[in-house]
């Protein structure tokens, strides 16, 4: 499984595969290449939460008559970053963003190591952060 991961980060950075984003609401963008929903809400760029509060923040969210959101996994998140920009990172048809980290769900080590990723919408990077740290989240959903 993690090769394939590899194998499909690199692929999306090395054929510059970016979301095809468009707004559904005034609250959501949607990504019509993976059919997924993006919460773009004031929230995502001004509330920091640890690793367990943004989880729960995903799955209580309620956000224009759509329930079930979810804090994205690592595959799901970096599939928003436009690697043709910078600074930030994501396309230009998200309203509200931040140039610093956001949590995904990936734990590293099956959490053992109380560490999951981060992605950096500032360059588009990634790293592992302790969950008792504070990032930026921004929940999906997959669209009916």
């Amino acid at each position: 499984m993690k090769k394939l991961n590899t194998l499909i980060l690199t692929l999306f950075i090395s054929l510059g595969v970016n979301a095809d984003i468009v707004k559904n609401s005034a609250n959501i963008i949607k990504d019509t290449k993976t059919n997924y929903l993006w919460q773009d809400t004031k929230d995502v760029s001004t509330t920091k939460r640890n690793f367990e509060d943004a989880v729960g923040y995903c799955e209580n969210l309620e956000l224009d008559g759509h329930k079930s959101w979810k804090l994205p996994g690592f595959m799901e998140l970096f599939s928003i970053v436009d690697t043709k920009v910078y600074k930030p990172t994501i396309s230009e048809n998200f309203k509200f963003v931040v140039s610093d980290n956001y949590w995904s769900s990936k734990t590293f080590g099956h959490a053992a190591s109380k560490e999951a990723f981060v992605i950096n919408f500032l360059s588009g990077a990634f790293n592992r952060e302790k969950m008792d740290k504070v990032f930026y989240v921004r929940c999906y959903k997959k669209s009916n």
